[in-house]
């Protein structure tokens, strides 16, 4: 019998810490059950297709009323919501604001995130937690599941390009999944912060990683690359520079040759939500439009690529897809991101975190007012 007394779980950062969200290794794993459970179906996302990204508040650049922010780089509210079936069989939530401007003139990160779990059946919250180290850490682990399951086996090198946050969750990750990795080389505009970035990981994941001087000489040659770049302008990655056999994995956007879409394994985090961006993206106005990967729609759209040959990375999980990840033939990873992602890895720290007796009880009732 179910109690009618309501309480939740509150997870602070230092909560979560000790929960173990930084468990790079525990993250991945979590990944691939979350994959091949999308793989199989067992899912449900946001909108009228079941598989949208989320619903998002994008203010005007020009508000009419007082008060109201004014849209700038990045500046928007996000609201995630879906459903994980198999042995989760949980609803999930992330909920965050995001404004490009928040380090340097609030001394706060560029996003802040929450998340929230409830019971799928009876809608009881369970949980509401900080989610910033978590969703960095299923970003970095997903980049690191997809190099388990379409890297070579004898990847020895890794070029990062954009020596942030997000890139240092997945340069962990794809190290944490290639034993094989003798070398990391890493480039960013800003030469201060690509020599930062390389003395931590050196440190951290105990392996060459070297500063570059040119974009070019982070891809040229590479077994692995991955890039989290920020700001307006995306630079190209030239299908000549792509070694033969490596995996350009992505978080992100990216500007790619439509040669290299037409001859690579493109292998996407889920098709269904990139065709959803797609269907959502043309409903708005010209000026606000944005559709990530639409050069790969409109290969797609076209005919010089079939549907049939993208593969999502949850069939690959699932034994649904097979890519011969040892071949000559170059992959390419992309990622938008999916809450399906952040509930697997919030179910884990919230059970952890209630078998180590971590965090608040939150009592919103003892009982209901009116049922």
């Amino acid at each position: 019998m179910s109690s009618s007394k309501l309480a939740l779980k509150f997870l602070s950062q230092k909560d979560m810490i000790a929960a173990g969200v930084t468990d790079m290794k525990h993250c991945i794993n979590m990944m691939d059950e979350a994959f091949t459970l999308l793989g199989k179906g067992d899912y449900v996302m946001g909108g009228s297709t079941r598989n949208s990204h989320g619903q998002r508040v994008w203010f005007p650049k020009e508000p009419q009323f007082a008060g109201m922010p004014k849209g700038g780089p990045d500046q928007r509210f996000m609201s995630l919501p879906g459903y994980l079936g198999g042995r989760f069989r949980i609803c999930g939530n992330k909920w965050y604001g995001s404004n490009v401007n928040n380090p340097k003139n609030h001394g706060l990160p560029r996003s802040i995130l929450m998340m929230t779990l409830n019971d799928p059946e009876t809608a009881r919250p369970l949980a509401i937690m900080e989610a910033n180290i978590l969703s960095g850490m299923r970003t970095g682990a997903t980049v690191g599941l997809s190099a388990r399951y379409l890297a070579r086996d004898d990847s020895e090198s890794l070029g990062v390009i954009a020596a942030g946050p997000i890139s240092k969750y997945c340069t962990t990750a794809i190290v944490n999944e290639l034993p094989s990795l003798k070398k990391v080389v890493v480039f960013d505009i800003n030469e201060e912060a690509a020599n930062k970035f390389c003395a931590e990981m050196s440190a951290k994941l105990d392996i060459e990683v070297v500063p570059v001087s040119s974009f070019a000489d982070a891809v040229k040659g590479q077994d692995v690359i991955t890039s989290a770049i920020s700001g307006d302008h995306t630079p190209l990655f030239e299908d000549s520079w792509l070694k033969e056999g490596s995996l350009l994995t992505l978080p992100g956007r990216a500007n790619v040759e439509d040669d290299f879409l037409r001859k690579a394994y493109v292998v996407p985090d889920g098709w269904e939500m990139q065709k959803t961006y797609k269907i959502e993206g043309l409903m708005l106005p010209e000026d606000e439009r944005t559709i990530p990967h639409i050069q790969l729609h409109n290969l797609v759209d076209s005919g010089e690529i079939k549907e049939s040959d993208i593969h999502d990375l949850g069939k690959v999980a699932a034994g649904l897809a097979n890519i011969d990840k040892n071949s000559a033939r170059k992959k390419y990873f992309i990622s938008n991101g999916m809450i399906l992602q952040d509930i697997a890895w919030a179910t884990a720290m919230y059970e952890s975190a209630v078998e180590k007796g971590l965090g608040q009880d939150l009592v919103m009732w003892d009982e209901p007012y009116l049922v």
